[in-house]
């Protein structure tokens, strides 16, 4: 990737993506601003974490391009295992994202670790142990982890997965709070869309080894998903 200059923080063009030179996703052109807030949509397996994986740097694109400016990343996996044997407390959970690979020149302290914690509404838990946390405390902490790098996009595999109702919305005003107050980008991987339909700019949906993009309101018409999924939402 390109750095520096005007232009777009990410921009997949043309770009196959899979692994081991097998491509999953082909003809992929999609294009993250500063600012915006992407839902990438689909059933499981059809490659939405392919898409993360590969902006990440984790994977290489098979074919095509993937350029932009190399932001600094804050990730938060679709699960964490950390083995329960192991008595990690949240903050220490949260001190690792300090040093993840993808913010390597960010070295924060303690306290500036215990802010993200404070930000994210898990401070009061920050001394307990990460394994005896619910869902909701976990993705928080998680959350806060992936603010240590401090991101300039923010990126979430299923961040609502196995949570009930009340704590998705309370994780999503969190999201929508952290975005405007860090002037975040963010692409949150779903396997639906629900309540965060009011919060994305921007849907991607793969399916079928294709991946269609546009606006939320675009994407969301019945005319839309009819001509690209043949379906209904």
């Amino acid at each position: 990737m390109t750095k520096g200059g005007a232009g777009p923080l990410l921009r997949f063009k043309n770009a196959s993506l899979g692994y081991g030179g097998a491509p999953l996703l082909t003809k992929v052109d999609l294009t993250v601003e500063a600012g915006d807030f992407w839902g990438i949509l689909g059933h499981n397996g059809s490659g939405k974490t392919t898409i993360l994986k590969t902006a990440l740097g984790l994977i290489p694109c098979v074919d095509g391009e993937l350029t932009g400016k190399t932001p600094r990343f804050g990730y938060v996996p679709q699960k964490e295992r950390l083995d329960p044997l192991y008595p990690l407390s949240a903050l220490a959970v949260a001190e690792m994202g300090a040093c993840r690979e993808f913010a390597p020149f960010r070295r924060a302290g303690r306290e500036d670790v215990r802010r993200c914690l404070t930000e994210c509404g898990a401070a009061s838990f920050a001394g307990r142990r990460f394994s005896g946390l619910s869902g909701g405390q976990k993705q928080r902490v998680l959350i806060a982890r992936a603010l240590a790098a401090e991101p300039e996009v923010l990126v979430l595999d299923e961040p609502l997965a196995g949570i009930d109702i009340t704590t998705q919305k309370a994780l999503l005003d969190l999201l929508k709070g952290l975005k405007d107050k860090r002037s975040l980008t963010i692409m949150m991987v779903s396997h639906r869309v629900g309540a965060e339909k009011e919060m994305l700019t921007h849907l991607a949906w793969v399916e079928d080894g294709r991946v269609a993009v546009g606006p939320t309101a675009e994407m969301l018409s019945k005319g839309r998903l009819s001509e690209v999924f043949k379906t209904e939402l």
